[in-house]
């Protein structure tokens, strides 16, 4: 079974100076059209019209730095939602240790050996503090710590932000996978545009070999001097 081929970029400038390039390259097309369909027919109507629609589609496509936010944030959240747990286990640690002074089997019971392993780890804290919660919320732990002064809503809480935890960490995996998928779709509509300028580029060394001016007005400029030449072909075939 093959694997899917990765997406790359066809071009190395930035995707808003592409842009601007292909609307100047569609205007110049448009005047000179009738010259280009007289040696490639495969520009006549509706090359045009497709050409100016892929530009549109890849200007309404967000760009990077939206995606890149919209992770920071979920990542932000995440953050905070670890913090209130490290900071709800020790609190509990705290009251066990008033409770149990001494006694290292309650510790190991209340997860304090794991803690230090989970603490950074967004799929291991929250097991700990569910864990923490049900030994802590037992009766016989729960009364003795209830009467060193520790609430009920900060035994609850081990809970409650476990749960927040594990939410948060799968919106941002699937934020991570949106960007990814986003930046493909973007990789994608913009090779669109900058293949149909890589044709009508080749097409144009032809139909303006006996004038220079056009014939520079048609030339691409990037960094990578590497043109697609196999998508022209094609496209010239089809």
């Amino acid at each position: 079974m093959k694997h899917p081929v990765e997406v790359k970029r066809l071009f190395t400038k930035t995707d808003e100076e592409m842009l601007q390039q292909a609307d100047v390259q569609l205007a110049l097309f448009t005047e000179n059209k009738h010259k280009f369909v007289e040696r490639f027919t495969p520009l006549a109507d509706p090359f045009a019209t497709e050409w100016g629609n892929a530009i549109t589609t890849a200007r309404e496509i967000l760009p990077d730095f939206v995606s890149v936010a919209g992770q920071s944030s979920a990542t932000d959240a995440l953050e905070s939602f670890m913090d209130q747990g490290r900071n709800s286990f020790q609190t509990l640690v705290l009251y066990t240790q008033l409770a149990y002074p001494g006694n290292a089997t309650v510790m190991r019971l209340m997860g304090q050996p794991q803690y230090e392993a989970a603490r950074k780890n967004q799929l291991k804290l929250p097991v700990l503090l569910q864990s923490t919660y049900s030994q802590a919320s037992k009766p016989e732990y729960k009364t003795a710590l209830i009467a060193k002064g520790i609430k009920e809503a900060e035994i609850d809480a081990l809970r409650t932000i476990a749960e927040s935890i594990m939410a948060q960490n799968a919106t941002q995996e699937k934020s991570k996978k949106d960007r990814s998928l986003g930046s493909t779709d973007r990789i994608l509509a913009m090779n669109a545009v900058w293949e149909r300028m890589a044709l009508v580029s080749q097409c144009a060394k032809l139909v303006f070999q006996d004038n220079a001016t056009l014939y520079a007005m048609f030339l691409l400029n990037d960094g990578n001097t590497a043109t697609p030449a196999q998508p022209v072909i094609q496209a010239l075939q089809s």
